[in-house]
């Protein structure tokens, strides 16, 4: 039995339900105690928001992006990124994070960017994206090392109707509708 994406999703929210419930119960404990340990189970509680952020406050193609710098970060794979007069060569993915507002921030080696996910449109590539925003003023290119794989893509079949995604490279495209 293969259970789908969105079901897939709803196991994963509920079990950061529970893991964050648990965490934050055991928080409330340790206020009492004056140590750095705190400290760092509060900065535990704030990523366990920022992995229900990435189901609950971002669009699919940004979350596609964000699965996509994951899974460069723990398969050791390098992002290259242009934006504006910033240019910074292949690096390795410090963290990614979703914030309040669907504010999605990257470290790249010691660069770190963000953007607001209903502020920009994506244009898609094997191996790149490219973020542009709304006003077209300003505009976001994240090169890959690892390129999309047709595994994840297939997952993303809300892709193809998103009005966030202007451009799909054709190769993707076939991917998503499993051709």
């Amino acid at each position: 039995m293969t259970i789908n994406m969105r079901e897939e999703d709803a196991i994963l929210l509920e079990c950061l339900e529970d893991v964050y419930y648990t965490f934050e119960m055991a928080l409330k404990k340790a206020q009492k105690v004056r140590s750095i340990h705190v400290q760092r189970f509060e900065r535990i509680l704030e990523e366990l928001r920022s992995e229900r952020r990435v189901f609950e406050d971002i669009s699919f193609p940004a979350r596609l992006i964000v699965e996509q710098l994951l899974e460069s970060q723990f398969k050791v794979g390098q992002v290259a990124l242009e934006a504006e007069y910033l240019k910074q060569s292949f690096t390795a993915v410090t963290y990614v994070k979703v914030v309040e507002f669907g504010i999605i921030c990257v470290k790249l080696g010691e660069l770190e960017i963000s953007w607001r996910d209903g502020n920009y449109s994506y244009y898609l590539y094997p191996d790149k994206v490219e973020l542009r925003a709304t006003d077209e003023k300003s505009s976001i290119k994240l090169f890959f090392s690892i390129s999309f794989n047709r595994q994840t893509l297939e997952r993303f079949p809300e892709i193809l109707t998103s009005p966030n995604v202007v451009y799909i490279h054709p190769q993707l495209e076939e991917w998503i509708r499993k051709v």
